[in-house]
């Protein structure tokens, strides 16, 4: 009978001990997670390409970083969000939006008037002038002189609009990014490239490239974030306010 009464004693002692300790893991894990989610900011899920410099790219680190993504990064802050990016191809970027994987789309997006019918765009954030690249010792001067050209332009990119109304006969061969596409002006598959002047001239600088840019311009447009039409409205001014 003793030696029961002994090993029923050391049964709730133990039993006694790792409620204890049972409730302070469980006390203290639940206050961590309600530390951790009174501290988050709500998110802003957005999706940019990643791989378009100097708008949205990868630095030395493998941090994302560019124009867009620090623009998107301050108003963001400004709005109390954080911002959670998405990285793909331009022309996956829209399908990420409509299907809801992301709030919105910042990515040097520009505004046409085809685009304003299945989406919303923030107040614009700069304003680009497109321009064409070509081989230093190319025999074109400006843009006027494109016709019956071959002209390279990212998949999915408005360039490819532009292109065709600034001059019909010229002949547009697309590509899945923008390296792609300057790979293509060096090794004389493409007589130029378009895009922004600004972004062809960051280019050039970083690389080094033995390319010029033509004199003149195909189009101007705004760019702006996107948004899926007329279902964030109330985020879209919080954006806009910012």
């Amino acid at each position: 009978m003793k030696k029961k009464s002994i090993i029923g004693i050391i049964a709730i002692v133990v039993i006694a001990v790792l409620a204890y300790f049972g409730y302070q893991t469980a006390t203290k894990g639940n206050q961590a997670s309600e530390s951790t989610a009174s501290s988050d900011k709500p998110v802003l899920k957005e999706t940019t390409t990643g791989v378009s410099f100097p708008g949205s790219y990868k630095d030395d680190n493998g941090n994302l970083t560019g124009f867009d993504v620090e623009v998107m990064k301050a108003v963001a802050d400004k709005m109390g969000y954080r911002v959670d990016f998405t990285t793909t191809s331009f022309d996956g970027l829209f399908g990420l939006l409509t299907s809801h994987k992301v709030d919105a789309v910042a990515s040097s997006v520009a505004i046409t008037d085809k685009r304003k019918e299945a989406y919303d765009f923030s107040t614009p954030y700069a304003t680009f002038k497109y321009g064409v690249v070509t081989q230093s010792d190319s025999h074109l001067k400006s843009v006027d002189d494109l016709s019956n050209t071959t002209i390279a332009a990212t998949v999915g990119s408005n360039q490819i609009t532009v292109l065709k109304q600034f001059n019909p006969s010229t002949t547009i061969q697309t590509y899945d990014d923008r390296e792609a596409a300057f790979s293509a002006v060096t090794n004389g598959q493409v007589n130029g490239y378009s895009n922004a002047k600004t972004i062809l001239a960051a280019i050039i600088k970083q690389k080094g490239l033995d390319l010029k840019i033509l004199d003149g311009e195909i189009g101007e447009e705004n760019i702006a974030i996107a948004f899926n039409k007329g279902q964030d409205e109330a985020l879209q001014k919080k954006l806009n306010k910012a």
